[in-house]
């Protein structure tokens, strides 16, 4: 298979000691390039280092998005968000992200909007997509999107790690968003994830692990890593009774679409 993992956290301090080994197994597995992603000051200034940097030949390239996820609302002063904003010029930025809304968790609603909008609005006016994180918000999630512009075709993105309602993926799939799953498909207890992979269509999917969280079967309880992404392309291709190296090249095809690498 030729794949693209579309959102990993390969910055994490998880990976600091054995990043060289864990990037050779994905190329092993098959796997010509890595989104990886910040969330905050200090995760999105690591993801500009590590994309920045030489690695092994044959490694996978390696594509930075940085931004401000819902769960780190409580650091975006003013300073930091100006900080971040400014990472966004960098060569190796290819998309604003993770940002979004997330409701489970006592995070105010009304400061995770506010910092949304504002990150909806860098993506517009520089072009760029954005890679979204939306948890039990799902009205607020699809009324911003189309208030920011996918309505017009002006902003365009991915909602990584879908786990809302199957409903909300055909929503934004209509605002010409791409969805985006993760290892979960392969948890015997996510049979909403597998009716969200079914109502996609190819043609609007894209796969990821989110290393080092959420390893797919017969991985999980591992730390995750790019190379297990070859098992969520099983998986989708299992559902859309496709071939996984059919899944593989349309989703990669995808990635490069939506993130112009």
């Amino acid at each position: 298979m030729r794949l693209i993992d579309s959102h990993a956290h390969l910055a994490d301090d998880r990976f600091k000691d054995d990043l060289p080994e864990v990037l050779r197994r994905a190329r092993d597995a098959g796997v010509e390039a890595v989104v990886v992603i910040g969330y905050n000051v200090e995760s999105s200034a690591a993801v500009l280092k590590l994309t920045s940097a030489d690695h092994p030949a044959g490694s996978p390239s390696l594509h930075a998005v940085v931004g401000f996820a819902p769960h780190n609302v409580a650091e975006a002063t003013s300073s930091a968000v100006a900080e971040v904003e400014a990472m966004l010029d960098r060569p190796e930025v290819v998309a604003v992200g993770e940002i979004g809304l997330d409701y489970h968790y006592d995070m105010p609603p009304a400061d995770q909007r506010t910092l949304f909008a504002t990150q909806l609005e860098w993506a517009v006016q520089r072009e760029l997509p954005v890679v979204i994180h939306s948890r039990e918000a799902v009205d607020d999630m699809v009324r911003m999107l189309g208030e920011a512009g996918a309505s017009e075709g002006r902003l365009r993105g991915v909602i990584h790690c879908f786990t809302e309602d199957p409903a909300m993926a055909e929503q934004v799939v209509d605002l010409g968003f791409y969805v985006s799953f993760s290892g979960i498909a392969t948890f015997k207890n996510a049979p909403e994830v597998r009716d969200a992979i079914a109502r996609v269509p190819l043609e609007r999917t894209l796969i990821e692990t989110d290393a080092p969280f959420l390893a797919p079967v017969p991985h999980r309880g591992q730390r995750n890593e790019p190379a297990f992404v070859a098992e969520v392309a099983r998986c989708v291709a299992e559902i859309h009774e496709r071939s996984a190296d059919e899944v593989a090249e349309i989703s990669a095809a995808n990635c490069r679409r939506l993130f112009r690498i």
